[in-house]
């Protein structure tokens, strides 16, 4: 008999897969559900221990005789906080505890129910990794108690808490087994043998379907260009991933209006940051690969597409060499898919995405390229870019802050490189301070899109029609700094020739070039590729 609770069975068939078949139990009401599924499975060893303080050392003894490590469940309220000299004392003697603790739903904490407390984050900096588990999201707390069971052994081990608010009732148990769960994995490349890389490429060989997806990153390493020449993985990145491949695709000029089942790997591989296609995460998420692979030199469990299956920690030319290496041929036909040419933009005479574009095009080897986020990095993505041009972008929260004063940052520290800002008008009046630093780098070039609001936000579905979503503000930088730069003001295509040239131009002094521009015809073409 098993908890009819659908995050109870997760959580139990997950310990099982991780290993950990060991529990001191507590009594208690809120906790029953985890209680009795526990104590019903003939994998789990379990000892029973009224007083919780106890409980707590009772499970460290026994995690630091077998070697191994053990639960300790315990019910709601002051109980959780008698578990805090064992779980310091774990801590420091790093000793893999898995603590978890029932709760009170969120909204009853504070208001004079009984045996409630605010007991997420209750251990602090004394455990290494603590979440509070969704009742009712089995995606979410699939991911966070994977989280927490892996960080039980990580590198030196330690204990780790998990808070689990159960509503009533608690005591519907259902004759069933354990439902299959997603089981997220770690390989460490400093500790992995040969039976462990051979179990790795064995897995990869089944899957021949393999695209490798790169986020937002400096350098990806050349090696990835001959895996995917000479193994047939399909390479995909945006130009925030700084892959200078002829090979590497660009996804939202490529993917179809509906991108379906067929585009969707067996196995994909994942490293660096941020990825901006909406389209494609809405493709992975909705047809998850077979098996996930981020790789992550700290080990971080990253599941940006709901599939997460295995994270390989370690430097990324460790995993690209063990591929390139031995991996089996993958699917040709698949990455042809993927290599199919780019969709055609339509032609407009004058609009901010043309003149991106352009400049893009002509863009000199050896300069920095910086995009401010919301518009000119969506822009951007849609065109080809010459070789050995780095590309910068604050993607870390995909903020409208600051993207011009970190353009100036880059610029004066690399004085000898032309540096290249695309921004849009809500950026720029963002960081108009920005510009007093910017002034003092003759090395830097900015376009300013200027269509006096937030165009980007044209692009979304359903949004109403108010004036006050898309802020406009009917300003001009020209009244706001642009005479501290070589700058000048364009309405018409005629005069983008010799704006173009400016930008373009070795002479030293900053340049700021404004284009007034509109936002329907860009809008409609953003709206496709991105939502």
């Amino acid at each position: 008999m098993i908890s009819e609770k659908p995050v109870v069975q997760e959580l139990v068939a997950l310990m099982l897969a991780h290993g950990v078949t060991r529990a001191v139990l507590c009594p208690g009401s809120r906790n029953s559900p985890i209680v009795a599924t526990l104590s019903n499975l003939p994998e789990m060893e379990y000892r029973n221990v009224i007083d919780e303080r106890s409980a707590g050392f009772v499970a460290l003894g026994w995690a630091q005789q077998v070697q191994a490590p053990v639960a300790v469940v315990v019910t709601s309220g002051s109980a959780v906080l008698n578990l805090h000299p064992a779980v310091s004392e774990a801590f420091y003697r790093k000793t893999p505890l898995l603590i978890i603790s029932a709760d009170r739903p969120a909204a009853w904490i504070g208001q004079n129910d009984g045996q409630t407390l605010p007991q997420p984050g209750v251990f602090n900096t004394l455990v290494r990794f603590s979440a509070q588990v969704p009742e009712d999201d089995v995606w979410y707390a699939n991911r966070l108690i994977n989280e927490a069971l892996l960080e039980l052994r990580h590198r030196s081990g330690g204990p780790v808490h998990l808070n689990i608010p159960l509503t009533e009732p608690f005591f519907g148990m259902v004759e069933a087994e354990l439902p299959p769960v997603r089981v997220i994995q770690r390989t460490e490349a400093a500790r992995m043998n040969a039976d462990e890389e051979e179990a790795l490429l064995e897995e990869a060989a089944a899957l021949p379907r393999r695209l490798i997806l790169l986020g937002q990153q400096h350098a990806p390493s050349p090696t990835l260009s001959q895996l995917a020449e000479e193994k047939q993985f399909t390479l995909v990145g945006e130009h925030i991933a700084n892959a200078p491949f002829a090979d590497c695709i660009r996804p939202d000029t490529l993917l179809g209006a509906t991108p379906d089942a067929d585009w969707v790997p067996d196995l994909l591989i994942t490293c660096g940051g941020d990825v901006i296609s909406k389209r494609l995460k809405r493709l992975l998420r909705a047809h998850p690969p077979k098996a996930h692979w981020h790789i992550s030199p700290d080990g971080e469990l990253v599941d940006s597409f709901c599939a997460l299956t295995r994270v390989l920690e370690g430097e990324p030319d460790e995993f690209w060499e063990l591929l390139e290496a031995f991996a089996e041929n993958g699917d040709a036909d698949y990455r042809k898919r993927w290599q199919a040419a780019p969709a055609t933009l339509p032609e407009h005479e004058f609009s901010g995405m043309k003149f991106v574009g352009e400049l893009m095009q002509k863009l000199p080897a050896g300069c920095v390229l910086h995009l401010a986020n919301s518009s000119a990095v969506r822009y951007a993505q849609l065109f080809p870019l010459p070789q050995g041009v780095q590309v910068e972008c604050n993607r870390g929260v995909n903020g409208i802050e600051g993207s011009v004063s970190a353009a100036a940052g880059h610029a004066l520290a690399t004085p000898e490189k032309l540096h290249f800002l695309i921004i849009g008008d809500l950026s720029m009046f963002y960081d108009l301070n920005g510009l007093l630093m910017a002034k003092q780098c003759p090395n830097l070039r900015i376009l300013l899109l200027n269509n006096q609001e937030g165009g980007i936000f044209g692009t979304l579905p359903g949004m109403p029609d108010s004036p006050a979503i898309r802020a406009p503000h009917g300003e001009s930088i020209m009244a706001w700094g642009g005479c501290l730069f070589n700058s000048m003001q364009i309405a018409g295509v005629n005069e983008w020739a010799e704006a173009l040239s400016r930008l373009l131009s070795s002479e030293p002094g900053p340049v700021l070039i404004e284009v007034l521009t509109e936002t329907e015809q860009d809008a409609a073409i953003l709206k496709e590729f991105y939502n």
